[in-house]
């Protein structure tokens, strides 16, 4: 489970994201964040994310506040998070195998774990016998598909994704999402953060409207 309480968030330039925001995921849900830009869609994630701490409120994740955990808590608290961005910013002097394997070879996985983790997220993504390419050899969505595998390949348990699909054509974009769908009916809990209202309104999920605060 996921809970917000009473969170806000002000940066240091003096913008307000957040304003007192109440919610609750249910473990293994699916939802989407929509909005106006500068809604605060991005910071919402973020905070699930640790990538950003409220200024006001508290985040709970399982019952369990993220501001107690400690600053050696964190990484191991984010191998289960699985974070897409827009850009999935990978590297281009590695082969896809090597972009995919990097979480894993950071958290000291050996060979063969690594090697089967691996082929099961291109599998899953749709890119079974593209491990060998490099990545300016793909096309914008297989390297979305490819940024998807790489947050999916330590088996997270929480998904987020920041407009996932606003580099990408309509009929890719549905095919994102509908591999979204796949790791939630897998028990992943998803948030997608998304401006597509017509893309959110045929997948039928809960949808979280966010109000640009003032």
């Amino acid at each position: 489970m996921i809970e917000f309480k009473q969170v806000s968030k002000k940066y240091p330039t003096g913008q307000l994201a957040l304003y007192n925001i109440n919610l609750t995921l249910e473990a293994g849900e699916m939802v989407f964040i929509t909005g106006h830009s500068g809604a605060g869609k991005s910071t919402l994630l973020k905070l699930v994310a640790m990538l950003e701490r409220p200024t006001k409120g508290d985040v709970l994740i399982g019952g369990r506040s993220l501001s107690k955990l400690g600053r050696s808590q964190v990484p191991n608290y984010r191998r289960r998070i699985g974070f897409i961005f827009q850009d999935p910013h990978l590297l281009y002097d590695r082969t896809v195998f090597d972009n995919i394997a990097l979480p894993l070879r950071i958290a000291g996985m050996g060979q063969n774990e690594t090697r089967r983790r691996v082929q099961a997220a291109l599998d899953k993504v749709g890119l079974t016998g593209r491990e060998s390419t490099f990545p300016l050899m793909l096309s914008a969505g297989e390297k979305q598909r490819v940024g998807i595998a790489r947050a999916m390949v330590n088996k997270p348990t929480i998904i987020l994704a920041d407009e996932p699909t606003g580099n990408l054509d309509p009929e890719l974009a549905q095919d994102i999402m509908f591999t979204f769908a796949q790791f939630n009916e897998l028990g992943a809990t998803v948030m997608i953060a998304s401006h597509d209202h017509a893309l959110v309104e045929r997948m039928k999920k809960r949808t979280i409207v966010l109000q640009k605060v003032d």
